[in-house]
């Protein structure tokens, strides 16, 4: 059965072009402003995480000590005001622990309180109907999460078979349901034993993190990463442990990792005080929890000024706020494809209202920055001065665009805003996918069959590329390839091409004969299952040259088509060797013209003189 081939669109006049270019870059313009608005608008959806704590009786040996306590802990008391947080504990049955409740002092008292009460009892791990139960309910208008955390796989009966349609479901009705209802869920895999595969596909399918705890001491690095991702929320730039504090933070929430030693940690105040867990006691407003080899420490109404942690510089220290001078961030997806372009932009607001003086954001220092561990990928200066990259001056959004095309992995993108009175930044984590949702290979395929009057020849070979893209990815019937083909040493040079793929394998011929290379450069455009558009520049994929003849013909009755064998391109021919080969065969033809020449004269004097009378 052939391949479907792809509707290719050509391309308008070039007279029409010149009148639609300017228009374009109005609509470009107007876009782009708008997908900042809309992103921004996304960020402060508020958060809902729904938590399923797997309390198997495999934990004891994976978690023998309970650090999910503290983890669960650490996760209730990073989240922000406006989040909401539901808590399941599930092993052959799921428990509700806490119902979906907006975060408050109250609520995070709540969620230690059920983090007590973890325990590793049950003699399965029903991880379907845990997620069916964290999805059966949601509030209106919130930005859906699940944190799923298991130490196993699918495992509802000791018969193997029950067990594999179990997992056949999950993954065929459960995800794909989950996925519908725009729920991403964030998979946490602790020890060795967990099915790691099964839990990076519920997260790589529904847009979430997936994470490896390879210990229970890295559980609340596994948290934090999870809660940056699923709900980020403003902080303070940390310089050797030290931070500055303004008179609008309201709470004051720091996160302190110990080293190896494990030396307690303390804290200086503006004032100079040094504060440890046994004093903070003894303060109105101090709350310190200093377990997990971690210190959580929350402070109500915090003095103004410099205040240090005294402990280990660990790059995941937080200092996070609760204020009303709050730092907007375009919220960016959870889940990245190598290649894509994304636009966003950063807004100060007080009392949710965006701050746009021109006296006040041309004094901040803004910069968006990439990394991932704590290696910099990219550092991009902001300006809310029109100037790139930058779309309106003056506007009060310091415009970014971002081209990312990094190996699959979690990276952090790092907003930060300095004036000289407060300093703010915001974090959020993301995957980067090992690769893009369309692949592109090259084959060879047959031409058409002899007629039975024509001599049977051997079929020539043609070259062209397949198209895969990825059902579970790409929403049918929107995804479109635009860019161009670049051949050397044929004409034209430069081939436009712009395609709609229809069906999930398509094939499209090349624009040169076999014998010559070409390179396709191309940028994806299409909406996902996981409910988003995006914008794909693909790696440039070059069309190797190829043989004018197969070394068998293809038998009509099979498919026509082959993956094409690689070839390796002969090394170039030295330019001199070239021109000198060139000059001794023009030599050597104008002296035998010349031969020739002489030759033809002598023979007609010699018939001339023959012919004179005697």
């Amino acid at each position: 059965m052939p391949v479907p081939q792809p509707r290719i669109e050509s391309e308008g006049g070039e007279s029409m072009r010149v009148l639609v270019a300017p228009l374009r870059f109005f609509i470009a313009l107007t876009l782009l402003g708008c997908s900042s608005f809309f992103g921004m608008a996304q960020a402060s959806a508020p958060p809902e995480l729904h938590v399923l704590i797997d309390v198997s009786g495999s934990m004891k040996q994976t978690d023998p000590t309970n650090l999910r306590r503290p983890a669960l802990r650490l996760l209730g008391d990073l989240l922000p005001p406006s989040a909401q947080i539901g808590i399941w504990f599930f092993g052959d049955k799921v428990t509700p622990m806490l119902p979906t409740k907006l975060v408050s002092m109250a609520i995070k008292a709540q969620v230690r309180d059920t983090a007590a009460k973890i325990r590793s009892n049950e003699p399965f791990t029903d991880i379907p109907h845990a997620l069916i139960a964290a999805a059966a309910h949601w509030n209106t208008g919130t930005d859906r999460n699940i944190l799923l955390l298991s130490d196993g796989m699918v495992d509802i009966s000791p018969d193997k078979a029950i067990n594999a349609r179990a997992q056949a479901e999950l993954m065929e009705k459960i995800v794909p349901q989950l996925r519908a209802e725009h729920i991403r869920v964030h998979t946490i895999a602790l020890s060795k034993e967990a099915d790691s595969t099964l839990l990076a596909k519920i997260a790589a399918d529904t847009g979430g993190l997936f994470v490896e705890a390879d210990s229970a001491d890295a559980l609340q690095r596994a948290f934090l990463k999870i809660f940056e991702a699923a709900a980020p929320r403003d902080g303070l730039p940390l310089k050797d442990n030290k931070f500055l504090v303004d008179k609008s933070v309201k709470e004051l929430t720091i996160l302190a990792f110990r080293d190896q030693t494990n030396q307690p940690t303390r804290l200086k105040t503006p004032e100079g005080q040094i504060i440890d867990e046994a004093k903070s006691k003894t303060l109105s407003g101090w709350h310190w929890d200093a377990s997990g080899g971690r210190d959580l420490i929350t402070i109500e109404q915090p003095p103004a000024g410099q205040w240090q942690i005294i402990g280990a510089l660990d790059p995941d220290n937080r200092a996070l706020i609760i204020t009303d001078l709050k730092l907007q961030v375009s919220a960016i997806p959870t889940r990245i494809y190598p290649g894509e372009q994304i636009s966003g932009g950063l807004m100060l607001t007080n009392f949710n209202q965006p701050i746009t003086q021109p006296a006040l954001t041309q004094v901040i220092q803004a910069n968006i920055q990439e990394l991932k561990d704590q290696e910099l990928i990219q550092n991009i200066k902001l300006n809310d001065q029109g100037a790139d990259p930058d779309i309106i001056g003056g506007d009060g959004t310091f415009n970014f665009q971002l081209h990312l095309i990094d190996p699959a992995g979690i990276y952090s993108l790092v907003a930060t805003a300095i004036s000289p009175t407060f300093q703010r930044d915001w974090r959020q984590n993301f995957a980067m996918a090992p690769q893009a949702p369309v692949q592109i290979t090259q084959i060879t395929q047959a031409a058409a069959p002899q007629t039975a009057s024509a001599a049977p020849q051997t079929p020539p070979l043609t070259r062209a590329i397949q198209i895969t893209q990825d059902p579970t990815l790409i929403e049918p019937g929107t995804a479109q390839l635009k860019g161009q083909w670049t051949c050397k040493g044929f004409t034209p040079a430069v081939t436009a091409l712009n395609v709609l793929l229809d069906q999930t394998v398509s094939q499209i011929p090349a624009p040169a004969p076999d014998g010559i290379q070409c390179t396709l450069n191309l940028t994806l455009h299409a909406k996902l299952t996981t409910h988003r558009a995006i914008t794909l520049e693909l790696a440039p994929f070059i069309l190797e040259p190829t043989s004018t003849q197969p070394t068998a013909p293809l038998p009509p009755a099979t498919a026509k088509i082959t993956q094409a064998r690689e070839t390796t391109p002969s090394p170039p021919i030295n330019g001199w060797l070239i021109g000198g080969v060139n000059a001794a065969l023009f030599l050597f033809i104008g002296l035998g013209f010349w031969l020739w020449k002489r030759a033809t004269r002598r023979q007609t004097l010699q018939l001339l003189n023959e012919a004179k009378p005697l």
